[in-house]
């Protein structure tokens, strides 16, 4: 029953109560009120002459037979109220019957055992599943009669659960255990019991089968058990000493490879549970032991280490570890190199004494308690007592008193950690009246504390006798001094003399010095001016090359166009070092510093160095940063592009990463790479000019060696700091600090797909300047291989006449700065923009310029900045050329 069922019987049984205690009361009244009127009827009967109140007595009666027939009326009511009450009871008690069957029937098709019990602690109700569990027991278990432990008990005597589980399931549900009870019924079941309190203060037990719980547990943990036993013999067989587990019955458990090849025993005639006595018969491993075991006599295992000297000279230390359940571990190490090594310890121990021993000095060594733990034969000899009489004594036992009163002011020095050497005359010992000179020296431990200090001592007595034959004899000396002097006065006035020469030529050599520095600086400056004329030629055949190449030339033609573009970009690699090296020494590179975006410049040398990074099957990676940076862009573009380049030239294999880290004092730009490495002593040599790691351990060699020097230099130029790390072997990681900048608002350029990129600068009509007739007739034909309408001039004259010819305006216009007769393509430009004027005062066009020159300086940078110009270093890349034309265009039309 539940407790709304409960509820409405209970609220049903007052009703019923209520309205018949009403209708006995009724009843009552309605009695005497009967009784009245039969009273008042019978006097009325007598006559009205017996009373003279008889009309009043009648009207009485007649008022309470009103009465009575309204209490009539009231306890009909009564009557039918309570025929509705014992309707709605019958119907309540009907739909409790119902509810209570739908309960039980809901809690049969439960999964697990469930039974209800009451405040008591006695059965209410019971599922299916329960009585299933419990077999033919269930029978006896009585609703509102069987108790917790009549359950308990039954299930025990009749052997459905172990009898281990009766006090702990009894304890439980004493106490109101909430966490789960898990036992083992005899079947060989597992069975989690859980327990909830109802708000009656009952309880809910429910029984669940865990078999299966229980079953995948226990493959979890043998399969656990099983990794562990296989990660234990892995880490059996990599150990470098060998190790055999024997249990308390003598038989192997568990071995490794190393201890089958230090017992010399086949591996095939080893198997799990062998008699490690006869296993270990024939092997020179075996122990006095295993000798007793193999004879019958009672084994002692508890001889825990030996040394065992083999045949074949190795030297095998035996250690058994007894295990606490029975059984022992062997373990198995060569000790041959420190048995060695111990060996030769002491016969250089020997040969030390034997040497200290020959020397005439007092060699001694006392700890800091003043006790002695090594002295020579001469210390021994100086005084007469035996080394083994003097070994383990203390300082004041070998001295008098004033002898060691005398000792202690130098010992307390030495103590604290000074060296200190003294004079003092013995006054004890077979010396006794000798004079010595002592050293004290300090020996530290590895905390720096003094663990004691070396005595040595030599006997001065005779070179202090002769020091007095030397004062005697210095008298004389002075006599041969004054003699001597007229003589060396003489050698010093040669002296003065040849000091006055050698102070002319050395005024001679700083001039030779001088003169070869303005040489230098002389030629510094000759090669920075003459970046023009050696990078035209270059220029040209770039051009020629690259035009070669859009060709459709046959297989070997093609490979000559590449060998060819291969052996231009290492020329340009080369003079590009030279010139960047020579402009950095004349000191003509000034820093433009300016806010911008580190991840504008990272993402595109990424990309620029990816295809060379693939080309030799590395993995180029890199990290993006949101940091801003104050600093000359291209000089910094310089610097990483160095540095990549250096890491791909010295890395086989593996990978290349590129970072930012934020500093406290900026961003900190890294090149990591898995190369050779860079021995220590060499960090500082590689930064030099013209230094190159070994060549046998790179794959490129087309480079000067100028390429970290010329990081060096520009970072120099910029103000900022170069750091590096490597391991040989291992790699290196190189980096650059950069004070940090402003965020700015992103200019963002257009990008062309490749496919694209041809198409947007098909038809456009392009105006070339440059005074290189080979220039101008690569350009040419580069720009028709890309179907543009190209026009090119060489002087300022050829311009004019072109345009006074009527030519076509151009869409855009690639002009060399530097012309001949001290022109520049800037001149040429205004008078395009002249003649643009002049045809169309009120909408000249505005025609877009690319600036082609050889000049890196930052005055012509600036220059062609307000001008608006996009600035090409030549010499010229063709994918770069083409992309800036595309850019210009989409401009112009935007």
């Amino acid at each position: 029953m539940t407790k709304l069922d409960a509820y409405k019987s209970h609220s049903h049984s007052v009703d019923s109560r209520s309205l018949q205690a009403r209708i006995d009361e009724l009843e009552k009244e309605n009695s005497k009120l009967k009784k009245i009127n039969s009273v008042l009827i019978q006097r009325v009967e007598m006559g009205w002459g017996n009373h003279s109140d008889a009309y009043r007595s009648f009207e009485s009666a007649a008022m309470l037979a009103a009465k009575v027939q309204e209490h009539f009326y009231q306890l009909r009511q009564t009557h039918i109220r309570l025929a509705e009450s014992n309707e709605k009871l019958e119907r309540s008690q009907t739909e409790s019957k119902i509810t209570r069957q739908r309960l039980k029937d809901a809690i049969d098709s439960i999964s697990e055992s469930l039974v209800l019990f009451d405040a008591d602690r006695r059965m209410i109700l019971a599922n299916a599943r329960f009585k299933e569990m419990w077999g033919a027991g269930a029978d006896d278990f009585i609703a509102g009669e069987t108790t917790f432990n009549d359950i308990l008990n039954s299930s025990i005597e009749q052997r459905v659960i172990d009898t281990t589980v009766k006090s702990s399931a009894k304890s439980a549900f004493n106490n109101g255990r909430t966490a789960p009870l898990v036992f083992k019924t005899q079947s060989g079941r597992w069975i989690q019991m859980s327990e909830r309190p109802t708000a009656e203060g009952g309880l809910v037990v429910v029984y669940t089968d865990i078999t299966a719980l229980k079953a995948s547990e226990q493959l979890r943990q043998e399969q656990v058990l099983k990794e562990q036993a296989e990660i234990l013999q892995s880490t059996l067989e990599n150990m470098s000493l060998g190790v055999a587990l024997v249990n308390s019955d003598l038989k192997i458990q568990s071995w490794n490879r190393r201890f089958i090849e230090m017992a010399k025993i086949d591996p095939k005639n080893v198997a799990q549970g062998d008699h490690f006595p006869n296993l270990m018969a024939d092997s020179e491993l075996q122990d006095v032991t295993i000798r007793h075991a193999l004879a019958g006599k009672e084994p002692d295992y508890q001889h825990r280490e030996f040394i065992k000297h083999l045949s074949n000279g190795r030297v095998i230390l035996v250690r058994r570890n007894i295990m606490s359940g029975g059984g022992f571990v062997n373990t198995y190490t060569d000790i041959t190199e420190r048995f060695q090594q111990e060996a030769a310890l002491r016969e250089s121990e020997e040969r030390i004494r034997l040497i200290t021993d020959a020397m005439p000095a007092l060699i001694a060594y006392m700890n800091k308690n003043l006790v002695y733990e090594f002295a020579n034969r001469s210390f021994e000899d100086w005084f007469g007592v035996k080394k083994k009489d003097m070994i383990g004594r203390h300082l004041r036992d070998l001295y008098e008193i004033e002898d060691y009163e005398a000792h202690l002011p130098h010992i307390r020095r030495v103590l604290k950690g000074q060296r200190v050497t003294f004079e003092v005359e013995q006054l004890s010992g077979v010396g006794k009246g000798r004079i010595s000179k002592k050293t004290y020296v300090p020996d530290f431990g590895s905390n720096g504390q003094v663990l004691g200090f070396f005595s040595l001592a030599h006997d001065i007595t005779e070179q202090r006798k002769t020091a007095l034959a030397l004062e005697h004899a210095y008298h004389y000396m002075e006599q041969r001094v004054e003699e001597r002097t007229h003589q060396i006065s003489k050698i010093n006035e040669q002296l003065r003399k040849e000091i006055s020469e050698r102070k002319i030529i050395e005024i001679n050599l700083l001039n030779a010095k001088k003169e070869a520095e303005q040489a230098n600086e002389s030629k510094t400056k000759f090669l920075a001016a003459a970046s023009h004329d050696v990078l035209q030629p270059m220029n040209a055949a770039r051009l020629f090359a690259t035009a070669l190449s859009e060709l459709n030339m046959p297989g070997e033609g093609n490979e000559l166009v590449s060998s060819l573009n291969y052996s231009l970009e290492n020329m340009e690699t080369l003079i590009n070092s030279l010139l960047d090296i020579s402009k950095l020494e004349a000191g003509v590179v000034e820093a433009v510093p300016d806010s911008f975006n580190v991840d504008d410049l990272l993402s595109k040398l990424v990309g620029e160095f990816s295809r060379l990074a693939d080309k030799s099957d590395l993995s180029l990676t890199y990290i993006p940063s949101s940091a801003y940076v104050y600093t000359d862009s291209q000089l910094l573009a310089r610097i990483i592009r160095n540095l990549l380049t250096n890491a791909i030239r010295y890395t086989e294999t593996g990978k290349l990463l590129v970072g930012c880290r934020r500093r406290a004092n900026g961003l900190e730009v890294q090149v990591w790479d898995t190369g050779i490495g860079i021995a220590e002593e060499k960090l500082e040599e590689i930064f030099q000019e013209f230094r190159r790691l070994d060549r046998k351990n790179n794959r490129f060699d087309k480079g000067l060696g100028l390429g970290l020097a010329i990081v060096d230099k520009i970072a120099g130029v910029l103000g900022h700091k170069v750091n590096v790390s490597s391991r040989p072997g291992s790699g290196s990681c190189f980096s650059v600090v950069i004070p940090y900048g402003k965020a700015k608002v992103p200019t963002i350029m257009p990008a062309f797909p490749a496919d694209i990129l041809s198409e947007s600068i098909q038809y456009s009509n392009i105006l070339v300047i440059d005074n290189d007739p080979e220039i101008c007739q690569g350009m040419e034909s580069l720009l028709k291989r890309w179907e543009c309408k190209v026009t090119t001039v060489q002087t300022l004259e050829e311009l004019k006449s072109h345009l006074l010819k009527g030519g076509d305006l151009p869409d855009v216009v690639v002009a060399d700065y530097h012309l001949d007769d001290n022109t520049t393509g800037i001149q040429a430009i205004d008078l395009i923009k002249e003649y643009t004027l002049a045809q169309n005062p009120n909408n000249p066009k505005n025609i877009p310029v690319i600036l082609a020159t050889a000049n890196y300086s930052n005055d012509l940078r600036q220059l062609a900045k307000s001008f608006g110009f996009v600035l090409l270093n030549k010499p010229i890349k063709p994918l770069k050329l083409k992309t800036a034309i595309a850019n210009r265009l989409r401009f112009v039309e935007t």
